[in-house]
């Protein structure tokens, strides 16, 4: 079988795979599916009881403003996460079947994002509870999703190639993620921090798809010019490089997996 396929070959099996990670994922939970929009749901609740009286003062409509780091962050560190080992977990297939391998990546990265849209539908009850009005911003919406969707995209091929090579990969990026979670601004006002944390946060590629979402969606406001250019900036230069590094070592992925 040639791993080339036309454009309709590749959206199907993409779907086909992506289908069954989202089978895999909730075979054996009760809620199924379900459980996408109950556990942020869950999450922002207990964040507004525990840290309201704390992070509440200063930043209007806090939990909208919580839930939205919250479900950026979570596609990024759950579609990197589950990449991350895809093509081990799928040797046995990548041996056999020569598809594109790119597609299983792509599978763990769709799984994530529609993991990500149905999270979402908590978030417009939580802005329909604050009336939060539907304004000519919203048009950015699709570009903020679509821009995250590339740049996620790009980091999945990276760190996939990386667990190949090094499987103490899964532990150092685990932790990674964990450090990342504190400086995204998620719970908390940028404007709090010391200059030099500032800066840090404003340069973190997710810092930027948040505060774009936040100040679009939440607030009803154009966000500043560059925080729109990070926005394309990383989206390009990493899904570039993403790309670049996982063509270059994926002839010998199969050798060591």
């Amino acid at each position: 079988m040639n791993r080339k396929m036309s454009m309709k070959q590749f959206w199907f099996v993409l779907w086909e795979l992506t289908k069954r990670e989202l089978k895999r994922k909730y075979a054996r939970s009760f809620l199924g599916i379900l459980w996408s929009c109950v556990y942020p749901l869950m999450r922002m609740a207990l964040v507004v009881v525990l840290f309201s009286t704390i992070f509440n003062k200063g930043i209007e409509k806090y939990p909208a403003y919580y839930f939205v780091g919250f479900l950026i962050f979570e596609f990024f560190a759950t579609a990197t996460q589950t990449s991350l080992t895809t093509l081990k977990d799928n040797s046995s297939l990548l041996i056999k079947s020569k598809l594109p391998r790119e597609l299983f990546i792509l599978s763990r990265v769709l799984t994530a994002f529609v993991n990500f849209l149905l999270g979402c539908i908590p978030f417009a009850a939580v802005l329909a509870w604050y009336r939060a009005a539907v304004t000519i911003y919203y048009f950015m919406i699709p570009v903020v999703l679509l821009l995250l969707l590339i740049f996620t995209t790009g980091m999945s091929y990276l760190v996939s190639i990386w667990f190949v090579f090094q499987r103490d990969a899964r532990n150092i990026y685990s932790n990674f993620i964990f450090i990342l979670r504190f400086f995204v601004a998620m719970f908390y006002s940028v404007d709090w921090v010391a200059d030099g944390v500032k800066w840090v946060i404003q340069h973190n590629p997710l810092y930027a798809y948040i505060y774009v979402m936040r100040q679009c969606v939440v607030y009803g406001r154009m966000p500043e010019g560059m925080y729109i250019t990070q926005m394309f900036a990383w989206a390009i230069g990493m899904f570039g490089f993403g790309i670049l590094v996982f063509k270059k070592y994926e002839n010998e992925v199969v050798e060591r997996l």
